[in-house]
């Protein structure tokens, strides 16, 4: 359960053609009406209106493992009435503590994990998203306890109280979050009379009891007025029919209250006439030189097949050559933008472009505003072209011919969400569409992003504030600007230096599938064996699509030794992306992703996507890689940013920062923040430039082509990879280690976390690392996770952040509970996870034990969606050295050959009585750490000198 807001407010993507927020008003469909689908797309679908006025969507895909369901109530944080801020988040967690059907807070929960699912939800501004996934047998259960959330909620009193912590939790842990912050800080200076600009999140003295009124009385009116069937939308998947599904849904959801909800028409503006044009500056937690710019449009959202905002965000975003990026890039002043999309409302929307400065783009922050309204000016000019909008919209059509299969649970969530604007026959496609190109809306969108419509915010450590913002407490300044500040915002860039793109070279053209070899194999085979490189090879015969994947791991001896050699490995891929990036921008609008990586034992480059067109963009990486000139101006950019990212480390969820500790402590070759940010302030270019020959001179490739392939394809990649290899022998590697904790090893490792909460991640590892081990870790951990989070977070409100899972490092098994609190210090913390742990095995019976095995062997044995997963799952055995390709089923086996004697055995002598154990703690403001006789360790150097480890292979 979640508040979905700095997603939608302050992490854009540039150039997106996929967009929730792209939408129409729906019109209710007849029943019966089948939405278009891509020709890719096997599924059968059926679209229904109950007589309660939902819309439901019903998906057959008989070959499923997992069902799945989603429902949207076109309700959220923009909802809550005056000053009840995070009502509409309450509510959302509330409606999981029980039904009268199901009266019990834990069953739900406890039913779903039991049968290999999960469970989550999110309230937005505008949307309240349910939804679950579930081994497929069990949709039908599954779903009557779903149907009860918006059918006969009970609300007890003694959650109510209780579930307030949790969202209080939720908002503690925020308030070092610079997206949360930023957000409020815009809240604030909106019109106040906007919906939006309200506090979203609750906290315990939003969510508190008041004189005259009761938070559970407000939670039930809430309720009772707003989740209405006619504004829900829900979408099941699963692998009965359509006339089973059918059968299934209706009679459960009907029951559904219709009570006719109507939302009020916006018609405040977002911002009081006259407050704009504005400049905001706010003091960020982190290490943060960021500039965003908001512009207040016209409401498109009904447009979704003319998407004239994906259209601007296409070109603002553009990273090629002649774009806004190119030259800000060229002037030293930013390293990355994005542009789209932000936040819309019935009414309005916002347009928004964000920048991440340099520090001179600090210090000239009003020339990126020349360059960004010069680039507005340029496209006026030029005007709206409808052989890049045709560009646009044919890359639309390609990814929606050949679009694959995703993560169930993910795919009926955004299709609920989109329910609620497509046409019915479109809600398949719409996000895809792009048919109607209309030149007059796309002018009439580039007439509003000009400065008078500017919302500038500069987020710096150094600007100057003169207020703090209510809820976050977040120092910031406004600013209303008159004409003469207006001027400076504009000026002009070198002659011909902004221009429109040109005509994207990648989009794919063939796209016709190879003839599959009669001797194809089941698994890939080792086609070329030589003392330098290695290449596997197979044709896809079950996804059969224009698309491949060519996956290069570059290994050295020269990577992950020291905190230098990582350091210059990173930096120099780093560098190496940034200075091909305008090449390959437009390849990976055309469908052709790659990416370049450093890893434990060298440095990874994958390309996928369309096979056709790869060869040219593989060539130019290589030749890029193997003979780098790094221009000084932007190597200084890249290293600083690096040094600037590490040290926002401690601007991360404090949980993920011990989680970050903890892996710290276990894998050798893995080195903290500070001694990376030692080497990156004295490197120079030069330095680089030696390590680069260094790594080259050093390096042997291992290679898979899996997908829409020819065999030629073998001798063609050894010849490039014969460009950039020496002909010698390769040098041997550093084997890959593993922290070996033993039987009665206690430590604990204290770690600094700048956060009041208390922070405990305990990791317990396996006895061994052989597959019965992996396989006793993984399913209790698998018998653990829903009895911890519903005692330690539902029951004792321990914290937001309560969970329990298996966490394997480098298949070295081990088990992690980790809790981040508010309320607790971390020994309270240890003494309620020791407690759990005690009572485990006592409260599983042979039904229990039979339902978590099968759970835990099904998603072991969980078929590949699509090809990626497929080819991930090729790439990880290879460099696991499981030339079988038979690790899965190994785990499989190893898991159903345990039975609950077995089990429970390991269990209490490898996670009670001879513990391998290991926790971080970050003690937070109560500055207190776990008791006990653990070895205390001061640092992930210390613990891992001298230890015994795990050699991996």
């Amino acid at each position: 359960m979640r508040m979905n807001v700095s997603r939608q407010k302050w992490q854009l993507l540039a150039g997106m053609v996929v967009s929730v927020l792209l939408v129409a008003c729906a019109v209710p469909p007849e029943s019966g009406i089948s939405p278009v689908q891509s020709p890719n797309d096997e599924r059968e679908y059926r679209l229904l209106t109950l007589d309660n006025e939902m819309q439901v969507l019903l998906i057959s895909d008989p070959d499923t493992p997992k069902a799945a369901a989603s429902l949207d109530v076109h309700v959220g944080s923009g909802d809550n009435p005056p000053d009840r801020g995070g009502l509409a988040h309450f509510l959302e967690h509330m409606l999981f503590l029980g039904t009268d059907k199901y009266p019990d807070a834990a069953e739900y929960e406890e039913f779903v994990t039991e049968h290999g699912g999960n469970r989550n939800a999110f309230t937005s501004f505008e949307h309240t998203n349910y939804f679950f996934d579930i081994n497929a047998p069990y949709l039908p259960e599954a779903l009557d306890r779903f149907a009860q959330f918006f059918i006969a909620p009970r609300f007890d009193a003694e959650y109510v109280d209780r579930e307030k912590n949790a969202v209080e939790a939720e908002y503690q842990m925020g308030l070092k979050s610079d997206p949360r912050r930023g957000l409020d800080v815009l809240q604030e200076v909106m019109n106040e009379q906007h919906p939006f600009s309200q506090f979203a999140v609750g906290s315990l003295e939003s969510l508190a009891d008041r004189p005259d009124s009761s938070i559970r009385d407000e939670l039930l009116r809430f309720y009772d007025e707003h989740y209405s069937a006619n504004v829900m939308r829900l979408v099941v998947l699963g692998s009965e029919s359509l006339d089973e599904l059918e059968s299934l849904v209706v009679p459960m959801f009907s029951e559904v209250p219709n009570k006719d909800f109507e939302h009020e028409p916006i018609s405040a503006p977002i911002f009081v006439e006259g407050d704009l044009p504005m400049f905001l500056q706010i003091k960020p937690q982190a290490t943060l030189r960021q500039m965003q710019v908001l512009f207040p449009i016209a409401d498109y959202r009904s447009e979704y097949r003319a998407k004239p905002l994906s259209y601007l965000g296409n070109l603002v975003g553009h990273e090629g050559e002649g774009s806004l990026l190119s030259q800000l890039k060229s002037e030293g002043l930013v390293e990355s933008l994005a542009a789209g999309s932000g936040l819309g409302w019935r009414g309005g929307a916002l347009f928004s472009v964000s920048v991440t400065l340099t520090e001179e783009g600090v210090e000239k922050h009003e020339r990126v505003l020349q360059l960004l309204f010069a680039y507005m000016d340029m496209l006026r000019e030029q005007g709206p072209k409808e052989w890049l909008y045709e560009e646009q919209s044919r890359l639309a059509e390609l990814a929606f011919r050949f679009k694959e299969e995703g993560n169930p649970m993910g795919y009926v969530q955004g299709l609920a969400g989109g329910m609620q604007y497509y046409d019915p026959v479109d809600v398949l496609q719409g996000a895809y569409i792009m048919s109607d190109y209309d030149a007059a809306m796309l002018r009439e969108l580039m007439a509003d992003i000009v400065p008078a419509n500017a919302l500038v915010v500069l987020e710096d450590a150094d600007v100057a504030t003169d207020r703090v913002s209510e809820h976050y407490a977040v120092p910031y300044s406004v600013e209303r600007l008159d004409a003469r500040q207006l001027a400076d915002w504009r000026g002009a860039a070198a002659e011909g230096a902004l221009h429109l793109p040109a005509p994207n070279a990648f989009i794919a053209e063939d796209v016709s599938l190879v003839k599959i070899d009669n001797d194809n194999p089941a698994a890939p085979e080792r086609m070329l064996e030589e003392q330098r490189k290695q290449i596997w090879f197979m044709q896809d015969e079950e996804f059969r699509l224009p698309r491949g994947a060519t996956y290069i791991n570059f290994r050295s001896p020269l990577v992950s030794q020291s905190p230098r050699q990582t350091a210059l490995a990173v930096l120099y891929t780093a560098l190496l992306k940034d200075r091909v990036n305008e090449f390959t921008y437009p390849a990976l609008l055309a469908g052709l992703n790659f990416n370049l990586y450093k890893h434990a034992q060298g440095i990874s480059l994958r390309i996928s996507g369309y096979n056709d067109k790869q060869d040219v963009l593989l060539d130019k990486l290589l030749s890029v890689m193997a003979s780098p000139d790094f221009d000084p101006q932007r190597f200084e950019n890249i290293r600083k940013d690096m040094i600037r990212s590490l040290e926002n480390a401690v601007a991360k969820r404090p949980s993920s920062q011990v989680l970050d500790d903890l892996r710290e402590s276990l894998l050798y070759g893995e080195w903290g923040e500070q001694p990376l940010i030692d080497v990156l302030q004295n490197v120079s270019v030069n330095d680089v430039h030696d390590y680069a020959q260094a790594f080259w001179n050093s390096a042997s490739a291992e290679a898979l082509i899996y997908g829409n392939y020819a065999r030629d394809a073998v001798p063609g990649l050894a010849a490039r990879l014969d460009k950039v290899l020496p002909d010698e022998a390769a040098p041997d590697l550093p084997e890959l280690k593993v922290l070996k904790l033993e039987a009665g090893e206690s430590v604990l490792y204290p770690v600094d976390v700048e956060h009041d909460d208390a922070v405990l991640a305990w990791y317990l590892q396996g006895a061994g690392n052989a597959w019965q081990d992996r396989a006793a870790t993984s399913l209790t951990a698998q018998i653990m996770k829903s009895g911890f989070f519903q005692q330690l977070r539902t029951e004792q409100q321990l914290g937001y952040i309560v969970s329990a899972f298996y966490w394997s490092q480098l298949d070295v098994p081990g088990l992690v509970m980790l809790i981040q609190s508010p309320v607790a210090d971390t020994a309270g913390l240890a003494s309620a996870m020791d407690a759990f742990l005690g009572g485990v095995a006592g409260s599983l019976d042979d039904e229990q034990f039979a339902r978590h095995q099968q759970a835990l062997v099904s998603e072991v044995l969980r078929p590949h969606k699509n090809l990626w997963e497929r080819a991930e799952f090729f790439w990880q055995s290879i460099a696991k050295k499981q030339y079988a390709f038979d690790g899965r089923q190994q785990l499989a086996d190893a898991i159903e050959a345990l039975d609950r004697v077995q089990w429970q055995q390991y269990f209490e002598r490898t996670f009670l009585k001879q513990r391998h154990s290991l926790q971080v703690a970050a003690p937070g403001k109560a500055a207190v750490l776990p008791e006990g006789g653990q070895r205390r360790v001061e640092s992930a150097e210390v613990l891992k000198a001298g230890h015994r480890f795990y050699s991996i292979n």
